[in-house]
């Protein structure tokens, strides 16, 4: 008699499950019933983890990767900080650009009640926040002044790489992130710092 799956494993692999189905089938075919008969268990199981087809969305993107950077990386250098975040960005960029169009349809649909903002952050994650925090660091390390830096120059970063993301349908060269911080990011917020 096989053993019966509990707990972190049974939910692992009902993630995993969700994961396949939503690649497999999009955000039309992601239901509580395809999940459990691809997890081999049964829906109720499912419905006692995740109220409704939302949260177990948020729980499957979480599981492969789809949250906010974990730690907040401190070389002691702020432009290379920034690159490892955008790196571990893209990372996500294999499935990010097609989920991102599978959601938006779905949400367009009526299908899918997160907001495009809401789908935004779940699949590229909230790099803002960890752009302010590898800025203050650099103020910290005397990289930078103690002037605040406008919030579009501290996004920016992010949303450029997600754009990419999103047009190229996959990864970003790593010679456009390098790009994107040399020839944008760093010079704007040092333009910044100066006029203040």
């Amino acid at each position: 008699m096989a053993n019966r799956r509990r707990g972190a494993a049974l939910e692992a692999a009902i993630l995993e499950a969700g994961w396949e189905q939503l690649l497999a089938e999009g955000y039309a075919g992601f239901t509580f019933e395809a999940i459990a008969e691809r997890a081999k268990t049964g829906k109720a199981v499912l419905y006692r983890r995740w109220p409704d087809k939302e949260a177990l969305l948020l729980a499957v993107l979480a599981h492969n990767g789809f949250e906010p950077p974990a730690e907040i990386p401190d070389t002691g250098s702020l432009r290379e900080d920034v690159l490892i975040l955008l790196r571990s960005g893209n990372r996500r960029g294999d499935h990010a650009a097609v989920l991102f169009s599978t959601f938006l349809s779905a949400y367009f649909n009526g299908e899918l009640a997160l907001t495009p903002a809401q789908l935004r952050a779940e699949l590229f994650g909230d790099h803002s926040a960890a752009l302010t925090q590898v800025i203050q660091q650099a103020v910290r390390r005397g990289e930078l002044g103690p002037e605040p830096i406008a919030p579009r120059i501290v996004s920016l970063p992010a949303d450029l790489l997600r754009h990419a993301l999103i047009m190229n349908l996959g990864r970003v060269p790593d010679a456009d992130i390098v790009d994107i911080v040399d020839t944008v990011f760093l010079p704007l917020v040092m333009a910044d710092q100066g006029s203040q």
